[in-house]
């Protein structure tokens, strides 16, 4: 009886440990530009997207290229998405080689 209590205190404190030192995973950065791409390419003045990092770290983001810098009447690019930063750019447009 002794052995189980001891072994349910043991569980029990190296799953808190656990839940602290390690939040929820989040989805793969791939699959969320997946299923956000569409939106995000719809809104004026964008023209691209991609899986970046956060510059001087290896933090994985989502990086918004745009035409020109956003204005107050643009309609604004989320700041996170499912967890992630995003991050915008100018790179003016963009046109496919020939």
């Amino acid at each position: 009886m002794r052995c189980l209590i001891i072994a349910a205190m043991i569980m029990g404190c190296a799953n808190l440990m656990i839940g602290k030192a390690s939040p929820m995973p989040k989805r793969d950065i791939n699959a969320v530009l997946r299923d956000h791409d569409r939106e995000l390419m719809a809104i004026p003045n964008v023209v691209g997207v991609y899986v970046g990092a956060l510059e001087g770290t290896n933090e994985p983001c989502l990086k918004v290229m745009l035409k020109r810098e956003l204005s107050k009447q643009d309609q604004q690019v989320p700041k996170r998405i499912e967890g992630y930063p995003v991050v915008t750019e100018v790179t003016g447009e963009i046109h496919p080689l020939k």
